[in-house]
C-alpha cells in the first residue's frame, strides 16, 4: 500500500494534481481515485506537453483517455521552448517557472485549494544532495518542504518519505499505466548524474546510508529558521525606515554582529521590500560583508542603477541614488552655508575663530547633549521622542561637533548656548 499522505488536505477542499504521466504521479493519481477517494470533494488535473520529446504528444493523449475513463476533468498546457533551446539556456528551470506560472493561473480560476506534486523521498534525497554540492543551500531550505504557501493556494507532496521503491512496488501491484521519460536518463543533467548515479553508489555500499542526509536537513532547517527569526527582530527593532520608502538605515556595528545567513536573509528581505527586482549571490554578499566588516570609515556599493548602499562609520544606509547623500560628514573650518542633505546649516561670521573647526554629521547611537542652564545630559534619542521627530527624519538631521567631540546642535531642535548666536540650522523648503 501506497503510504500516501492525505492530512495535508481536507475532505471539504478542491484538489488539483500536476501530472506528467510518469510513474510517481501516475501512482499518486491511482491511489487518489482509488484508496483515498474519500480524501477530497473534488479532483482536478493539470497535465503540461513540453513539445520536447516525440512522446509528449502521445503522453497528452494518454492522460486526456486516462482522466475521461475515470470522469476528472483534465487540463493540458502547451509549452513553446523553442527560443530557451536555441540560446542554450537551462531548459528544466524555464520550463519549471512556465510551469508553475500557469499553475497559478489554473489554481486561481479552478478556485482549487490544494495543488498535489508527486516528488518522493529519493527526490528529496536527490535535492539534498544537489542544493550541498552546489552552494545552494544557504539562504532556503536543504531539501523540498512537505507543504508551501504558493500565492492563493497551498503545494502539498503527499509522497515525500514514499521511496522510490515503494512507488514502482504499487505501481506493479496495481498495473498502473505509466510513460517512461527518457530524458530522465541522460546524465548530462546535474539532478540525474546524483538520481542515478552517485546516489545509488552511495547506497550501494554498506557502511554508507543516504537517508541520513534527512537528519542533515532537519538541523539545517532549524539554524536557517533561527536566522530568519534574527533577521525579521533587526527589521524590527533596528532599522529605520523614512515614509517615503526610498532609505533604510541602520547600525553597521549591529549588522556586523548577525551571522552571515541572517546578513543575507535580511538584506534579501529589506531589497524586496524596497523592489530591487535583482537577486545577489552568496560570493557577492561576502564580498561585501568583508568590506563592511573592515575599519574604512567611509564607502558606497553600487546595487542597481537606482540604489546604492552608503557606509558612514556606524551608519549603513540602504537608498535610491536621488536622495541627499549621507556619506559625506562636513567639516566646517569657515564662516558659510553648508547644504547637508535636506538642511542648510548657517555658520555666522560672528562666530570666535577658537570655536572652529566643527564637524557636520548625524546621529550615532549613545550622543548627548549638554542641557541649557542646567546641570546634566540629555540623549539626543530622547531629545527626538520629546519632540515627536519621525524616524525618517532623525536619520537625515544634522549634528554639529566641536573639535572635543561634544553635540553642539542637533537641526532645529537644540543649539549649545555658547554658539546660539553664531549657528543657524534651516530645513530646506522651510526659509
Amino acid at each position: 500500500m501506497l503510504k500516501v499522505n492525505t492530512s495535508l488536505w481536507n475532505n471539504t477542499e478542491h484538489i488539483v494534481i500536476a501530472v506528467s504521466t510518469g510513474v510517481d504521479s501516475m501512482s499518486l493519481f491511482h491511489n487518489l481515485l482509488s484508496q483515498s477517494s474519500r480524501t477530497y470533494k473534488q479532483l482536478t488535473c493539470l497535465h503540461v506537453n513540453h513539445g520536447l520529446r516525440e512522446a509528449s504528444h502521445k503522453e497528452e493523449a494518454f492522460i486526456e483517455a486516462f482522466c475521461k475513463q475515470y470522469e476528472i476533468t483534465c487540463y493540458v498546457k502547451h509549452l513553446n521552448l523553442t527560443d530557451v533551446v536555441a540560446q542554450g539556456k537551462s531548459i528544466q528551470a524555464d520550463a519549471r517557472q512556465l510551469r508553475y506560472e500557469w499553475f497559478d493561473e489554473m489554481m486561481k480560476r479552478l478556485d482549487a485549494d490544494v495543488l498535489l506534486t508527486a516528488h518522493h523521498l529519493d527526490d528529496q534525497l536527490e535535492t539534498i544532495f544537489y542544493r550541498l554540492f552546489t552552494g545552494r543551500s544557504t539562504r532556503s531550505t536543504l531539501g523540498i518542504d512537505v507543504q508551501s504557501i504558493r500565492n492563493h493556494y497551498t503545494i502539498c507532496r503527499p509522497l515525500l518519505e514514499v521511496s522510490k521503491e515503494d512507488i514502482r512496488d504499487y505501481q506493479h501491484k496495481y498495473q498502473v499505466p505509466y510513460y517512461e521519460d527518457s530524458s530522465n536518463s541522460d546524465n548530462k543533467y546535474v539532478r540525474n548524474d546524483i538520481r542515478n548515479r552517485l546516489l545509488p553508489a552511495i547506497n550501494q555500499n554498506a557502511d554508507l546510508d543516504s537517508t541520513h542526509l534527512l537528519k542533515l536537513k532537519r538541523w539545517h532547517d532549524i539554524q536557517l529558521q533561527e536566522s530568519r527569526k534574527k533577521a525579521q527582530s533587526f527589521i524590527e527593532n533596528d532599522c529605520l525606515i523614512n515614509k517615503n520608502g526610498t532609505q533604510i538605515q541602520f547600525s553597521r556595528n549591529a549588522f556586523n554582529q548577525l551571522d552571515d545567513i541572517a546578513k543575507m536573509i535580511l538584506l534579501d528581505q529589506l531589497f524586496e521590500q524596497l523592489q530591487l527586482n535583482k537577486a545577489f549571490s552568496e560570493k557577492q554578499y561576502h564580498e561585501w560583508f568583508h568590506q563592511i566588516s573592515n575599519q574604512i570609515a567611509q564607502f558606497e556599493i553600487s546595487l542597481t542603477e537606482k540604489w546604492i548602499i552608503q557606509i558612514a562609520y556606524d551608519k549603513f544606509i540602504i537608498l535610491a541614488k536621488n536622495e541627499p547623500s549621507l556619506l559625506d560628514n562636513q567639516i566646517v573650518n569657515d564662516a558659510d552655508t553648508y547644504r547637508f542633505g535636506h538642511y542648510l546649516v548657517v555658520i555666522h561670521p560672528t562666530i570666535p575663530k577658537q570655536q572652529l573647526p566643527l564637524l557636520i554629521r548625524t546621529r550615532h547611537n549613545g550622543d548627548k547633549v549638554e542641557l541649557n542652564g542646567q546641570k546634566g545630559h540629555k540623549k539626543v534619542s530622547r531629545l527626538f521622542i520629546d519632540h515627536k521627530i519621525p524616524n525618517d527624519v532623525r536619520m537625515q538631521m544634522p549634528l554639529i561637533e566641536d573639535q572635543y567631540h561634544q553635540i553642539i546642535a542637533v537641526g532645529n531642535l537644540y543649539i549649545a548656548k555658547a554658539y546660539n548666536q553664531h549657528i543657524e540650522i534651516k530645513k530646506i523648503g522651510d526659509e
